[in-house]
């Protein structure tokens, strides 16, 4: 037969060897369980407060807010369909050059 470790007649013989576990399935699920506690702290609160802090370009017109990284084309996109009667300026005094 092939070689064998010397001690695994004797692991065998003793029932250790069936309390050694720890095969594939074990370290998977082990990698699956470590990595979902990781998970878990890392998304402790919800990230509503921070949306709503970056909503910081309102339109003066309809006071609608949009996030602070919305392009100016986006936001004359909005002045336009939504303010056809306004200049795009009314709408965003902030944004004049």
């Amino acid at each position: 037969p092939g070689a064998r470790h010397p001690l695994s007649k004797q692991l065998a013989r003793s029932g250790d060897l069936a309390k050694m576990g720890g095969g594939n399935a074990q370290k998977s699920a082990m990698a699956r369980k470590k990595a979902q506690e990781k998970a878990a702290a890392a998304n402790k609160g919800s990230q509503l407060k921070q949306n709503a802090a970056a909503q910081s370009i309102q339109c003066k017109v309809c006071m609608a807010t949009f996030i602070c990284t919305t392009a100016e084309v986006k936001l004359k996109e909005h002045a336009d369909n939504k303010h056809p009667k306004h200049d795009f300026y009314q709408c965003f005094p902030h944004l004049k050059a």
